[in-house]
C-alpha cells in the first residue's frame, strides 16, 4: 500500500460530483434497519474526510484514519474550517489500535479494494473486530470483482484552470488488479509541477469476504447491491456489507 501525496492535492477536485451526504443518508438507513444507533464511529481509509465530516455534522463522535499523511492533513484543515472536532490520524488499517473501541467502523469508496491480497483483507477485518464494542457494526463497500475484471483500457484527460490530469486505466490479468496511472500537471504560482502515481485495486468475491469475516469472528448480517436493500446482483458494480462483532 502506498501513500498518495500527489493525488491528495487534487482529490477533492476530482470528486466534486459525488454526493457524500447521500452516502451518509444510506449509512443511516442501514443503521435503522439493524436498530443500531452508534455514538462513536471510526472511518477507515477516510481520505480527505469526505465521508467522515458529514457524520460529524450529524452529531456523531467521529474519528478518521488513513495511510496517507497528506490526505489526513487536508481532512484536518477542512474539519477546522467547519468547526468540527474530529480526530484524524495516520495509521495502517491492517494494524491500527484505538485507545477505546467504537460502536461503528466504516470503510467506503474502494478503501478495502486497495488491499493487495486476501491475507491483508483478513488482517484488516481482525483489527476491526478488536476495535469494535461488543455488538458493534462494521459497514463497508467493495467494488465487485466482476466489474474490475470487465473494465476496458481507458484514457481520460481532465483539463482545468489550475491542473491537467491524464488518467490511464486497465485491468491486469498478471496480478488480477485494476491499474490506474495518474499523471498530473498542477499550477504553482507561474509554474506547473508534475507528478505521476500508480494505483491498484484488487477484487474480492462475496464468498471471500464472508470467509474473511468469519476468520475475524465477525458475523455477516447482510450484503446489498449498492445504495439499495436488494441482494447482490451479478451485474452489480459495488457491494455493501454489514457485519457485527458478537
Amino acid at each position: 500500500m502506498q501513500c498518495y501525496a500527489g493525488l491528495a492535492k487534487i482529490y477533492d477536485l476530482l470528486v466534486t460530483g459525488v454526493d457524500f451526504e447521500s452516502w451518509a443518508n444510506y449509512l443511516e438507513e442501514i443503521l435503522k434497519r439493524f436498530n443500531h444507533y452508534p455514538r462513536t464511529i471510526l472511518d477507515l481509509a477516510c481520505g480527505t474526510g469526505n465521508t467522515t465530516l458529514p457524520l460529524a455534522r450529524r452529531g456523531y463522535q467521529v474519528m478518521g484514519l488513513d495511510l496517507s499523511p497528506d490526505m489526513v492533513n487536508i481532512a484536518r484543515e477542512k474539519a477546522a474550517k467547519q468547526g468540527l472536532a474530529v480526530n484524524f490520524f495516520t495509521a495502517d488499517m491492517r494494524s491500527f489500535q484505538l485507545e477505546k473501541p467504537v460502536d461503528l467502523i466504516t470503510c467506503f469508496h474502494d478503501g478495502l479494494n486497495y488491499l493487495a491480497n486476501y491475507e491483508d483483507l483478513m488482517r484488516t477485518f481482525k483489527q476491526v473486530k478488536e476495535n469494535l464494542t461488543p455488538g458493534g457494526l462494521f459497514i463497508f463497500d467493495l467494488n465487485a470483482i466482476e466489474w474490475l475484471t470487465g473494465t476496458r483500457p481507458e484514457v481520460c484527460i481532465i483539463d482545468e484552470q489550475d491542473f491537467t490530469l491524464i488518467w490511464q486505466s486497465c485491468y491486469s490479468s498478471v496480478n488480477f488488479s485494476w491499474e490506474i496511472k495518474i499523471t498530473a500537471f498542477i499550477k504553482n504560482g507561474e509554474c506547473y509541477y508534475k507528478f505521476t502515481e500508480q494505483h491498484r485495486e484488487y477484487g474480492y468475491t462475496p464468498d471471500q469476504v464472508h470467509r474473511a469475516l468469519q476468520a475475524a469472528e465477525l458475523k455477516l448480517l447482510a450484503s446489498y447491491d449498492a445504495f439499495s436493500f436488494k441482494p447482490i446482483q451479478a451485474e452489480s458494480r459495488r457491494h455493501f456489507y454489514v457485519a457485527q462483532r458478537s
